[in-house]
């Protein structure tokens, strides 16, 4: 008796050890794709030969769109394309800036006469970007019927999320204004530029909330579950940290497990609340800790 009711115990556990196993493989092979992307793809910096190759990024936007389309139309891998076309969509990002920020960012630095070493100028190099990275996303986004929502361009619960990110803002820009003052800073030049940094620092929360988080974590939450989201999605956003120019390397290490507790803070506040305004608000509370208080 005891081992024919065992029996149902037992293929249960098969079942659950190969669902799991399943799972991590997935976990595993979307990593490998968004380090492809997010690490080797992008051109903040040069650690690798890809980040300076033209080709690289264009080669890995076509395996991507060629991935997502054989997907589309395969009956088994339908439910895997969206992954597919959030890495695309990301990975076009990459083709766009390498190709048009310099010419652009050139051409409009110009057109308001600053240089890009000016708290005006880093603004104005980020709306370059922002725009570079976004329009490829939502253009993808409409082409394919999705809508912003699927970005958690929304509503959701707005009262909370902002309620949180205020919280987070105003926390951290007091902190960021003592430590400014700390390390002898001159909080004239501080308010002086904070109107160009909250710019630069919203602009650039939006854009990071939508291309490390918005546009992944409801696409791979199927496959992955709502925790493994998170992870995924951090583990992506820190190791495109790890080699931030602005760090020095043997912060580097540091510095990625800041950027890996905050993605974690940020993907589980877009989860909860349903939408990425509080992301966005405490993303740019952090921007402007770094900016204000370590004079980037």
């Amino acid at each position: 008796m005891n081992a024919t009711a065992s029996l149902p115990e037992t293929a249960h556990a098969a079942q659950s050890w190969k669902a799991g196993l399943r799972r991590a493989g997935l976990f595993a092979l979307f990593l490998v794709g968004g380090l492809a992307v997010f690490a080797f793809g992008v051109d903040y910096h040069t650690r690798f030969w890809t980040n300076t190759s033209g080709a690289f990024k264009v080669g890995l936007s076509a395996l991507f769109l060629v991935t997502m389309l054989a997907l589309r139309r395969s009956e088994r891998g339908r439910a895997y394309w969206p992954v597919a076309f959030a890495l695309f969509a990301a990975s076009l990002t990459n083709v766009a800036t390498w190709y048009l920020a310099g010419p652009l960012q050139r051409w409009l630095l110009g057109l308001v006469g600053v240089s890009l070493g000016t708290p005006q100028g880093i603004m104005w190099g980020k709306l370059v970007d922002v725009v570079l990275r976004l329009a490829p996303i939502f253009v993808l986004v409409w082409l394919v019927r999705d809508g912003l929502g699927s970005l958690y361009v929304r509503k959701g619960n707005l009262k909370w999320s902002l309620t949180l990110g205020a919280l987070a803002l105003a926390n951290l820009l007091a902190t960021s204004v003592a430590v400014a003052a700390s390390r002898g800073g001159d909080l004239a030049v501080v308010f002086a530029s904070l109107p160009w940094w909250c710019a630069f620092a919203l602009m650039n929360a939006f854009m990071e909330e939508v291309w490390y988080r918005g546009l992944f974590l409801e696409r791979v939450q199927p496959h992955v579950g709502a925790a493994g989201a998170i992870w995924l999605t951090s583990l992506v956003f820190a190791s495109s940290h790890l080699f931030a120019t602005y760090v020095e390397p043997s912060e580097a290490l540091i510095f990625g497990v800041i950027t890996f507790t905050l993605g974690c803070a940020w993907a589980l506040l877009m989860q909860k609340t349903n939408t990425l305004w509080g992301s966005v608000v405490f993303h740019m509370a952090a921007d402007l800790y770094w900016l204000i208080g370590f004079g980037m």
